[in-house]
């Protein structure tokens, strides 16, 4: 998720910070310390594989039982360990419940999920009768609905305990695990994947005794991953990700073999020190902070949390806009916008208002010229479709198609797009179509609480990248951001948010889950919550186009009533509904950390304490208590799958791990960091004009090599040199299957970047209309506007 096409922007404009990926191990034994899974991406590549073709049909063949997407996650696992090959720790997240800022974007998925689930099952049983009609056996499917992959249901479970068996079959087996620890960090545990991973490092590097030149390896496909290893401000960092080319190229030829690339931070951060240098600064320069500022004007362009602002697409090449105009407006701001040294203050000490306030006005100059040019190449895309449209036209149907086409694509009206952005007055009429307000005091009034909500948002965003959830409860009212030129008068905003804890994992299901998988729930809620209206359970609340959902809340009544209910939860639906803490594993007696395994056979001694372990002898900090579970079996853990061995000997010791306590976070580099010799110069970057200066309606593509073309392996000597001959993920951009989707036609859409988006167009000549189909989540899709 994170910011649409954000890292295609990137890669096209620093080319060098990526770099294949081997799986062969390096000779000379340079690798990571440790390796970091969001596991999320993992589960849903395997339940929903892109190559498991059917032996008796042409037919995409999904997993039919939970065993089936184990053991396609082992296998994944074991790739990406033979990849990295970690020496220290191995760190597997799974999501966990989600802050309410979030729940907008998983409730969309759940919706989309559903709707695909109901597809799949149309295409399922078209494959049982081809088999029935061919005398053969229909298997039975134990899983359909990918909405599972949540929180609280019964499937996290079994992949809790299937993660487990990973872990310990592997330490009790594979020589390259003997003297790794390893942590899990279940869907039980509160949190996003990629942000539990993120508090451990912000932790870790906090605590005395910490390797400064620890090398981590984060793998997960998520744009936002990016700017939370920025955050991280460690040097040696580098996120796995699959080649998104080759991933096409390879399910094309039915290769099940994914390619992956290394995006390496050490790399971009010399990208940034340049891109970002200011000629004659007021204040000295801190590339520190200019990191931070980059990552905070990209929240800009939309994350997993807030909206991007209308005029700001990164697909228009908007991070170039940003960087430009933060750089010409630096100096008129007297300095930076934030200091991440004050994260922690919960008045908003870290933000400076006046000086963000600047950076929007001077942003706010290229608003319309922007929405204009998307106006220019929406007539350039419709004349094109007029023309081609009475091409195909026989003589006979032209005189009423042209009639058609003048009153549909003509028509000052335009029924697809009433607002046209950035011919006058299309404030206005912005507010009308979107809002139904009308009068000066009721626009007013909405710019003004659109804006306090937007500040709040970035200021919780800013928080939950660089330190901890600020609130969980807290939540973007809205499912557009203001315009740029309403964000005025920012000062007049008392920001603070208001301490919680997360909702539990059954609060979740019934704030996101659709009513089609109401069998995911508990029987005592299908039987006494689902459906009822009296007791207001959460409805999809769609917008004016029906194609974008927003969360608007869990009642106090729901939850009143749902609390009741929850007495009649069993003993395992308690345990579901749980909060649980992350659990660590190694191999016992470990000549590589002695010191851990005694600290862990001290917790089965003890009563339930936490026992400090030292981060300067095991490579980690932190806390130890007895995990009840382990030993139970007496060496005995049983596998998830019929296909696997039980593991009857088990050598493997688990605890309780708890994190170090939160500490303010270390916004700089850490003393005795051996930071890589730079590399990287001005030629380096892609050089192109602003986007909407493009003369005509098509900017020119840059064309970059991909880096298995322009990089041969050697003995690496230096992380810096094992990765610095790097290229770029893509050659050029994807195009869409014009059978398979149909393109939204407004003012947001621009011709040129249709193939980018995977999109096409079509004509229903019968109805004499232009289709439309969205696209994207809640406040991420394309607008009709």
């Amino acid at each position: 998720m994170g910011i649409p096409f954000f890292y295609k922007w990137l890669v096209t404009k620093y080319p060098r910070i990526v770099s294949p990926a081997k799986e062969e191990p390096s000779p000379d034994g340079i690798g990571y310390d440790n390796l970091y899974l969001d596991m999320n991406y993992i589960v849903h590549s395997c339940f929903h594989p892109q190559n498991r073709m059917h032996a008796d049909t042409d037919h995409v063949c999904p997993p039919m039982t939970a065993s089936e997407v184990f053991e396609s996650m082992f296998q994944y696992l074991d790739r990406l360990f033979c990849i990295v090959r970690p020496r220290r720790l191995l760190y597997l997240a799974v999501d966990g419940v989600v802050p309410c800022a979030k729940m907008n974007r998983v409730r969309w998925g759940r919706y989309h999920a559903a709707k695909q689930a109901t597809n799949e099952a149309i295409q399922q049983e078209k494959l049982n009768k081809e088999l029935r009609d061919q005398g053969k056996e229909v298997p039975e499917r134990e899983i359909s609905d990918p909405n599972v992959i949540a929180p609280g249901t019964e499937f996290m479970v079994k992949l809790s305990q299937a993660l487990e068996y990973y872990i310990r079959a592997r330490l009790n087996t594979e020589p390259g695990w003997k003297d790794l620890m390893v942590i899990l960090s279940d869907a039980n545990v509160p949190g996003e994947g990629e942000h539990k991973i993120m508090s451990f490092i912000r932790a870790q590097r906090s605590m005395e005794g910490y390797d400064t030149n620890t090398r981590h390896c984060l793998y997960g496909n998520d744009a936002d991953l990016i700017m939370l290893a920025l955050a991280s401000h460690e040097v040696h960092f580098s996120l796995l990700r699959e080649d998104m080319l080759h991933r096409n190229q390879a399910e094309t030829e039915g290769i099940r073999n994914k390619p992956f690339l290394f995006l390496n931070i050490w790399v971009l951060r010399e990208y940034l020190e340049i891109a970002l240098k200011i000629m004659d600064p007021v204040c000295e320069p801190d590339i520190e902070r200019l990191i931070d500022e980059f990552i905070f004007i990209c929240f800009l362009m939309g994350n997993d949390f807030i909206p991007h602002i209308p005029s700001l697409e990164t697909d228009e090449f908007a991070g170039d806009l940003l960087i430009e105009v933060y750089k010409t407006t630096f100096n008129k701001m007297g300095g930076y916008i934030v200091n991440t040294d004050e994260v922690k203050d919960k008045h908003g000490a870290y933000l400076e208002v006046s000086r963000l306030e600047i950076f929007f006005r001077e942003l706010s100059m290229y608003e319309e010229k922007i929405f204009l040019k998307r106006y220019e190449l929406d007539q350039d895309f419709l004349h094109e479709v007029y023309c081609e449209k009475l091409c195909e036209a026989s003589e006979s149907e032209r005189p009423e198609l042209r009639r058609k086409l003048d009153d549909i694509l003509y028509n000052e009206e335009r029924p697809y797009d009433r607002i046209r952005l950035g011919l006058p007055g299309w404030k206005s009429r912005f507010h009308r179509e979107y809002f139904g307000i009308d009068t000066s005091n009721e626009i007013g009034k909405l710019q003004n609480e659109m804006t306090e909500k937007y500040l709040e948002g970035l200021c919780w965003v800013f928080q939950c990248y660089f330190s901890d959830v600020p609130s969980w409860s807290w939540h973007y009212t809205y499912n557009v951001a203001p315009f740029v030129s309403d964000l005025k008068g920012l000062s007049r905003f008392e920001i603070s948010f208001t301490v919680d804890k997360p909702l539990r994992p059954f609060d979740q299901l019934m704030a996101v889950l659709p009513f089609p998988s109401r069998c995911l729930f508990p029987a005592c809620y299908r039987w006494k919550i689902m459906g009822r209206q009296e007791y207001d359970y959460p409805k999809l609340h769609a917008d004016m186009d029906g194609e974008h959902f927003w969360w608007t809340g869990i009642s106090e009544d729901l939850l009143s009533v749902k609390r009741a209910v929850d007495e009649e939860l069993t003993i395992e639906e308690m345990r579901r509904n749980a909060t649980r803490q992350e659990k660590i594993f190694l191999l016992r007696n470990s000549d590589a950390l002695p010191l851990v395994n005694q600290v862990i056979i001290q917790t089965s001694r003890c009563s339930p304490q936490k026992l400090p372990i030292d981060s300067s002898t095991s490579g980690i900090g932190g806390w130890l208590s007895r995990d009840d579970d382990d030993g139970l079996n007496n060496g005995f853990f049983p596998s998830p799958t019929k296909n696997l061995q039980d593991i009857t000997n088990d050598q493997a010791i688990s605890a309780l791990f708890f994190n170090p306590e939160s500490v303010n976070p270390i916004p700089k580099l850490l003393s005795n960091v051996r930071v890589p010799e730079k590399t990287v110069t001005g030629a380096d970057i892609s050089k192109r004009p602003l986007w909407h200066t493009y003369p005509g309606s098509r900017p020119p593509r840059p064309i970059v090599q991909r880096p298995d073309s322009i990089w041969k392996p050697s003995t690496p000597a230096t992380p810096r040199e094992e990765h610095k001959h790097a290229g770029t993920g893509w050659l050029g951009r994807g195009r869409g299957n014009a059978a398979q989707t149909q393109l939204t036609i407004s003012s947001s859409y621009r011709k040129g970047f249709s193939q980018s988006r995977g999109s096409s167009s079509r004509f229903d000549n019968s109805a004499g209309a232009l289709w439309t189909a969205g696209g994207g989540g809640a406040g991420h899709g394309r607008r009709r506007w």
